[in-house]
């Protein structure tokens, strides 16, 4: 996703018009089933009354958010990805949807939880600025944030998952709760909070 003077609509249309609705084989690959396990494991917390996951694309990741959220919002700029994020979450009433280009729709407010997932590289450098001037305000107290990028450069695009954690890891004014490094991919939690998760839990 980029700003909406430069989110490249065509790109995404054309994405998702010659894979079945599934450009990045989500479904098929054990990487992608994997790589979902691990953010979700890497959760500080079971359950979050509010999330927002901002790039949903056809709800993979949103499906296995939703039982672990009180409210969920999935947000994203193409229209087939929100259909067919709609069709597979259709059973959970809590789960709302908006079809929305970052920065300029995210919502203002703020929320428990917040996941971008394999979405931020598609920002240029002025909606990755505002991007993250909403994550400084927009994390509740209690709140995390979980970023998890692709390594390998994308045609097209300027930044790699690297340059994107990097940013992020300069920018955030949040306690860093987990960090894996694969060959492939990134994953980062901060969270708002300085207990860890076991303090959380009265084990320390």
């Amino acid at each position: 996703m980029n700003s909406k003077s430069t989110y490249d609509h065509a790109y995404f249309d054309a994405l998702y018009a010659l894979n079945q609705g599934d450009p990045w084989h989500y479904e098929q690959r054990w990487y992608e089933q994997r790589k979902r396990q691990i953010c979700k494991a890497l959760l500080p917390k079971l359950h979050f009354e509010s999330a927002i996951e901002v790039g949903c694309s056809n709800g993979m990741l949103s499906q296995e958010l939703a039982p672990h959220t009180g409210e969920l919002i999935c947000l994203d700029a193409n229209t087939t990805a929100i259909r067919l994020a709609q069709q597979r979450l259709q059973d959970y009433s809590h789960v709302n949807f908006v079809q929305g280009i970052v920065p300029e729709d995210l919502p203002e407010r703020k929320f428990q939880l917040i996941v971008l997932s394999e979405v931020l590289y598609y920002l240029d450098q002025a909606a990755l600025e505002k991007l993250t001037h909403w994550l400084q305000r927009a994390l509740d107290a209690e709140g995390c944030i979980l970023a998890c990028h692709w390594r390998a450069p994308i045609s097209g695009f300027s930044f790699t998952g690297d340059d994107i954690h990097d940013h992020l890891n300069t920018h955030l004014p949040y306690k860093k709760c987990s960090q894996l490094q694969e060959p492939d991919f990134l994953v980062d939690v901060w969270i708002n909070s300085p207990q860890s998760v076991a303090e959380q839990e009265g084990l320390k």
